[in-house]
């Protein structure tokens, strides 16, 4: 395996485990290997041991001294919660598209749209990105960047294992694209938000099929 050369090693290892996590690969309760994390990234144990303490930050870990971290109990709630509030600065900024855009980034906003509605699966997931780096283009500086760090801390990859998302996407986006195309802020808003809640119910669904809750249940 690669050493990795680039800086940031602690923020390496705070991806793979926090993606590990809300994917449902590991459990509540689950100690942390900070051997197969250092295998899996080729990375000293400092990095590690950052990007544990950011993580216990994060709310995601217990970490108890001489006994090491272990995933903390995180529930349904949380989750929901977490995309909640993504909504409402999503939603915002949304807002901000429909008064801001020019009828180029419309234009771009709807073609987006139209690719995202005939594309497979795997390509919908990449087009689901661009559409909504498009409309977040239009926050400003620090917006986005929170917005970053929203959604670096929100489940990845959860579409392929919660059925029908796609459909539902698409009819969410076509509700926000209408209302940006209309300069319509308010509708822009409530749009996104409610895009927000129905992936955190779903992200939430699918880490119960996981089986993510089974053991502390």
């Amino acid at each position: 395996m690669t050493r990795i050369t680039r800086g940031g090693l602690a923020e390496e290892v705070v991806a793979h485990v926090r993606d590990q996590i809300l994917r449902g690969e590991l459990r509540p309760g689950q100690k942390i290997d900070q051997e197969q994390i250092a295998e899996d990234l080729d990375v000293s144990r400092s990095p590690i041991r950052e990007g544990l303490v950011v993580l216990g930050k994060e709310g995601l870990l217990e970490i108890t001294p001489r006994r090491g971290a272990f995933v903390a109990e995180i529930s349904r709630a949380d989750v929901v919660d977490h995309y909640e509030l993504f909504g409402l600065i999503a939603g915002r900024v949304a807002a901000m598209a429909a008064t801001t855009f020019t009828d180029e980034q419309r234009a771009e906003l709807q073609h987006i749209h139209v690719l995202f509605t005939e594309a497979s699966d795997d390509e919908a997931a990449r087009l689901n990105h661009e559409f909504h780096q498009l409309i977040n283009g239009a926050a400003p500086r620090r917006t986005r960047w929170l917005i970053r760090h929203l959604e670096r801390s929100i489940p990845a990859g959860f579409f392929e294992r919660t059925p029908g998302w796609k459909s539902e996407a698409v009819a969410d986006h076509q509700t926000i694209v209408d209302a940006i195309v209309d300069q319509d802020a308010d509708a822009a808003r409530q749009a996104m938000e409610l895009h927000l809640h129905e992936a955190g119910v779903a992200a939430s669904n699918a880490l119960e099929a996981s089986g993510f809750w089974e053991e502390s249940e």
